[in-house]
């Protein structure tokens, strides 16, 4: 399970009250009518493009302070005349845009954001030619060519544009020929050594996750065999580095008298 060293907080303006269904119930995500932009920091923008103009002093000045973390641009006008959209509001070399003609694309990535899985799921994803673009959560777009990986190479030309985005963004599938596709599998078709990278990195927080489940467990003054649900064999595994499951997490916060977010808490700030 991934465990956040830093819990980033963001602002969140909201244009339109449709967007609002995109942003995650949580609270690092905090909604905001009148941001200074002066003061205000990790700020995410939901706008249409008509309505840019309303907004684009706001976001130009963010923007340069560095404190522009998305602006997730609707596309209620044809996507051709976008250029158009951005020149009529003066905004230019805006980071972190996104344009979508749906939720269901800033949904995923705030999502990714609040699970600090960013790097891990899949935005959005199009094919053109022999080409699979693949934008991440982060956002960053990957470029892929179908003869890249051998499950692509069976998709036939005809079912390439024919793909489902998991609601979590955690793959892409070919219904036809039924083929599923994430985004580390992605990453190690053109990054060399990116498995054998992410294998060492796994193992290394895996092994830190552990020596802070053993740290916390004896400031609190228990024993390994104090965890109910889990044998004292288990929880010596866990500590020297095995993969808890949600609920060897569920047991281990309940012998710390802690709900399961106020222990993954304690452990997060142990392994910073």
């Amino acid at each position: 399970m991934p465990v956040a060293t830093r819990r980033e907080e963001w602002n969140v303006l909201l244009c339109d009250n449709t967007s609002k269904a995109a942003v995650p119930k949580s609270q690092r995500f905090k909604l905001v009518v009148r941001p200074r932009a002066a003061t205000v920091k990790n700020l995410i923008v939901f706008c249409s493009a008509m309505r840019l103009p309303h907004v684009s002093q706001l976001v130009t000045n963010v923007n340069r302070r560095n404190q522009l973390r998305a602006l997730f641009l609707h596309e209620d006008a044809d996507a051709k005349w976008l250029p158009q959209m951005l020149d009529r509001a003066n905004l230019r070399a805006v980071r972190n845009l996104v344009v979508h003609a749906d939720i269901d694309v800033p949904r995923r990535i705030l999502n990714a954001w609040e699970h600090d899985a960013q790097d891990k799921l899949i935005a959005r994803a199009m094919v053109s030619g022999n080409k699979l673009f693949v934008t991440s959560c982060v956002p960053e777009t990957i470029e892929l060519g179908f003869d890249a990986l051998p499950a692509l190479k069976r998709i036939k030309s005809a079912d390439r544009s024919t793909f489902e985005i998991a609601a979590d963004g955690s793959y892409i599938h070919w219904p036809t020929p039924d083929i599923h596709l994430d985004l580390s599998t992605i990453r190690g078709a053109i990054e060399p050594g990116y498995g054998e990278r992410e294998a060492a990195a796994r193992l290394a927080h895996d092994n830190r996750y552990g020596s802070a489940i053993a740290a916390l467990r004896t400031e609190r003054g228990l024993r390994q065999s104090d965890v109910p649900g889990l044998s004292e064999r288990q929880v010596r595994r866990i500590e020297k580095g095995e993969r808890p499951t949600l609920n060897a997490l569920r047991s281990l916060a309940e012998a710390h008298e802690l709900d399961l977010n106020e222990y993954l808490t304690e452990l997060a700030a142990r392994c910073e």
